[in-house]
């Protein structure tokens, strides 16, 4: 959907005329010789503001998906009615879908960090959307830590720690000189795997509003999740961990963002100590994901300037696989990981919809007494990053650090 010329005109005017600063003209001598105008400043503290004048849309909920797997249970579920298309998304899902009234509303980001970043950024400073009241349900799958999850179980994060942001050193490499190292990992500005980064670039941790993520939960936990297949079933019994074991669960706790797939008893040992490093204890790892931390980050910076309401933010990841192998497995990790067919990618797609449908629907039926005005589910614990970029002093992390 496009706006007209006037529309954009205006768009451009009200833009301009929010500008903090004042413009006089100079004349400046081109390469030609010829005379061209610049505008200029009376100082050089350029600083712009972005409004929404002209914004058409103002969703209540906005469920984002990273691939169509993820997407078609949504579309299958809800009445989309409009297609709109905004510049700057995924070149594969250049396509917003939203319901008649346009109350919810669907997008579908990319994998991976990059694209996550890129669409949600696209998103959100597009004018035709107002979000600042918006919630937003990032909702897709993952791997599945077997102490803590089983295939179909859905999860709820307190917390998103990007664990690829690392250097790292081949086994060859290390093993004769440091045999006692579990991983060839090492955080940035560190020497060995298991000291707390040197330096940071801010996007390690993100915390989110703890208060709106136990309603989410309370809520799927009132709803009965896809067993899956007896297959499925079948595959959770090698495991000797209850939570592996048993049917799928509601469960709060704590998703890792990575580019680099990783699977493993190895790594799965290391990227769980990690999480309790990079939070002081306070995050449990039992999902693996490759965008949270990347969609956090554009709504961490689009927070400061109202264009979102960070409060509002919900991440759900339902487990397709188990990250790490059976124990009957456990020497032959390669097979384990390129057998697709023992996962439990089919129930955890349906439970996409059956563990996050609840909260959509909450919204929408107490919004004028419950959501609008976001006091009910107000943060009362610490929100954001580690720089404190939302305000406040971050519970993770270090009293200092380097930024890189």
């Amino acid at each position: 959907m496009r706006t007209s010329k006037f529309f954009a005109f205006n768009i451009l005017a009200a833009i301009a005329a929010a500008q903090p600063f004042s413009i006089s003209k100079r004349e400046v001598a081109s390469g030609d010789n010829s005379t061209v105008t610049l505008a200029t400043t009376s100082n050089n503290d350029f600083q712009t503001s972005y409004g929404k004048p002209f914004a058409i849309f103002k969703p209540k909920v906005f469920i984002v998906s990273m691939f169509e797997l993820e997407r078609d249970p949504w579309l299958e579920a809800l009445d989309f009615a409009h297609n709109i298309t905004i510049p700057g998304l995924s070149p594969i899902y250049s396509t917003i879908y939203c319901t008649t009234n346009y109350t919810i509303c669907q997008a579908t980001a990319g994998e991976g960090e990059i694209n996550a970043a890129s669409s949600l950024t696209a998103l959100t400073l597009n004018p035709l959307f107002d979000l600042s009241k918006t919630y937003w349900l990032l909702a897709g799958i993952s791997g599945g830590e077997p102490t803590q999850v089983t295939t179909g179980s859905a999860t709820f994060a307190k917390y998103a720690i990007q664990v690829g942001l690392q250097y790292q050193i081949d086994y060859r490499d290390y093993i004769n000189t440091d045999p006692n190292w579990l991983t060839g990992y090492i955080p940035y500005g560190a020497d060995n795997p298991y000291s707390y980064p040197g330096n940071v670039y801010g996007t390690e941790v993100f915390e989110l509003n703890e208060k709106l993520r136990d309603r989410a939960l309370e809520l799927a936990s009132s709803v009965e999740l896809d067993n899956g297949t007896a297959k499925n079933e079948e595959f959770r019994q090698l495991y000797k961990e209850e939570a592996a074991t048993s049917p799928p669960a509601v469960v709060g706790c704590d998703v890792l963002t990575s580019d680099n797939y990783f699977t493993g008893n190895v790594l799965n040992d290391y990227f769980a100590n990690l999480t309790k490093l990079m939070t002081n204890g306070s995050a449990t790892y039992c999902s693996t994901a490759q965008e949270d931390n990347a969609s956090l980050e554009v709504f961490t910076r689009m927070e400061k300037y109202g264009l979102i309401d960070y409060e509002r933010i919900v991440v759900l990841r339902t487990i397709s696989n188990f990250s790490r192998p059976p124990p009957s497995m456990a020497n032959d990790t390669v097979k384990f990981f390129t057998d697709t067919d023992k996962g439990g990618i089919g129930h955890s797609l349906t439970n996409l919809v059956n563990a996050g449908f609840p909260f959509i629907h909450d919204v929408i039926s107490h919004w004028d007494d419950v959501y609008e005005s976001g006091e009910k589910y107000k943060a009362e614990n610490y929100l954001g990053d580690i720089f404190g970029t939302l305000g406040g002093k971050p519970d993770f992390g270090k009293d200092s650090f380097e930024v890189a």
